[in-house]
C-alpha cells in the first residue's frame, strides 16, 4: 500500500498540518520535529505525487543543478554542457548552485530550490548526507544524483567509474615495471578521491605490489601539489611514477620535477585523469584517463526528465544506476616501451 500524509504524521506523531510544514522545509517547525517526520517520511518511502504542484499550475519549466564547487572548470565546463544539451531542446531552463559557498549551502539551495518551484534537481554534491534528499523525496521533487552517490535513500544516479579510471591507469604503469608510484589525490573527505583510491589499491594487489601510504599525497590546491611532490622526490628511495588527481594537478607535478631535473618520462613516467584537450599539448604529451562527463551529464538529464513526466498513477519508479566506463589514452608521460612483460 501506498503511504499517505497522514500515515507519516502517525508515526512521527505530530499533526498533518505540521507534517506538511515539515516536508516543505517551513521555519515554523523545530528542526527536532523536522527530522522526525523526514525519518517517518524515509521508512516508510512516502513520496508526494510527482505531477501535484504542476496540476496546481506551479511548473516553472525550470532544473535546479547543484555542483560540488564551481571552481572546478574543467569538470563543470562539460557537465553544464550535457545538462544543456539535454535541457534546452525542450524548453527548459537551468538553475546552478555552488555546495562549496559557505556551510549551510547545500541547505540554502534546497530551500531556494524548492522556493522557485523547479521541476527537478540534479546533485552534485550530497555532502549533508540522507536529510535533504529525504526532504525533496518527500515533497515529491525528483532527482538525480550526478556522479555521486549513496547508500540510503535508494535514488538514481548516474557516474563516472573512478576506481576502474585509477586502476586502468596504475596498471600501466605497473605492466612498465614502476613499483614506486606516487599517487596525488585531492581532500582526504573529497567523494572522487575516496573512490579513486582503491583503484589504486588494486593494481597494487595484482601485482603484488605492498601499499605504501607515504606514496599517497591528499592535497587542497595546486600549490600543495608542488609543494608536497618536490618533498616526496626530494626524500629517498624516490618514486618512479606519478599518477596526478586531473590533468590541472599534472601542471604543478611537471614543474616540481623539472625544477629537480628530472626528466619525463626517462626519469619519472607522469599519468593525468580526465584527458583534457590541453593534455595532448603539453611537453611531453600527457597520459590520462578519459571520461565521458558530458555523456553523462547528458543521460542524468534524460532520465531525469523521464521521471518528471513519470504518471504517479502508473507503477512505483525503479531507481536506477548507471556507471560510465573510462578509457585510458597513453602518449608520451608514462613511456613507452614496457620494463615488464605481463597479460592484462
Amino acid at each position: 500500500m501506498v503511504a499517505t500524509i497522514r500515515d507519516v504524521a502517525r508515526l512521527a506523531n505530530v499533526s498533518v498540518s505540521t507534517t506538511s510544514r515539515a516536508l516543505n522545509g517551513r521555519d515554523d517547525v523545530s528542526p527536532e520535529v523536522r527530522q522526525r517526520v523526514l525519518e517517518a517520511a524515509g521508512a516508510l518511502k512516502y513520496t508526494a505525487n510527482l505531477h501535484a504542484r504542476a496540476l496546481k499550475g506551479a511548473t516553472a519549466r525550470t532544473i535546479g543543478v547543484l555542483v560540488a564547487d564551481t571552481s572546478a572548470f574543467s569538470f563543470n565546463a562539460p557537465l553544464l554542457s550535457g545538462i544543456y544539451d539535454a535541457a534546452t531542446p525542450r524548453g527548459y531552463a537551468v538553475i546552478v548552485c555552488n555546495a562549496s559557498a559557505s556551510p549551510t549551502a547545500v541547505r540554502d539551495a534546497h530551500d531556494m530550490f524548492v522556493e522557485k518551484r523547479v521541476d527537478g534537481l540534479l546533485l552534485n554534491s550530497v555532502r549533508d548526507g540522507p536529510g535533504p534528499l529525504l526532504a525533496l523525496q518527500a515533497a515529491g521533487i525528483p532527482f538525480v544524483l550526478l556522479n555521486r552517490h549513496i547508500d540510503e535513500p535508494e535514488c538514481d544516479s548516474i557516474a563516472l567509474d573512478y576506481r576502474r579510471g585509477t586502476y586502468l591507469a596504475a596498471r600501466h604503469l605497473l605492466e612498465r615495471g614502476h613499483r614506486r608510484i606516487l599517487h596525488q589525490l585531492g581532500s582526504r573527505d573529497h567523494p572522487p578521491s575516496q573512490d579513486r583510491f582503491p583503484g589504486y589499491r588494486d593494481a597494487l594487489h595484482e601485482f603484488d605490489v605492498p601499499f605504501d601510504p607515504g606514496l599517497v599525497l591528499f592535497c587542497d590546491t595546486m600549490a600543495e601539489v608542488h609543494q608536497h611532490v618536490r618533498e616526496a622526490f626530494e626524500r629517498t628511495p624516490r618514486p618512479t611514477a606519478v599518477m596526478a588527481y586531473n590533468d590541472e594537478n599534472a601542471l604543478p607535478i611537471l614543474l616540481a620535477l623539472r625544477e629537480l631535473d628530472l626528466r619525463v618520462p626517462e626519469d619519472v613516467a607522469v599519468v593525468g585523469h580526465n584527458n583534457l584537450a590541453i593534455a595532448q599539448y603539453l611537453d611531453p604529451p600527457l597520459t590520462s584517463v578519459a571520461h565521458a562527463v558530458r555523456d553523462m551529464a547528458r543521460q542524468a538529464t534524460e532520465l531525469l526528465f523521464e521521471k518528471i513526466a513519470w504518471p504517479a498513477q502508473q507503477e512505483a519508479w525503479t531507481p536506477r544506476n548507471v556507471s560510465y566506463q573510462p578509457r585510458l589514452v597513453v602518449r608520451q608521460s608514462s613511456g613507452t616501451a614496457a620494463l615488464l612483460t605481463r597479460s592484462a
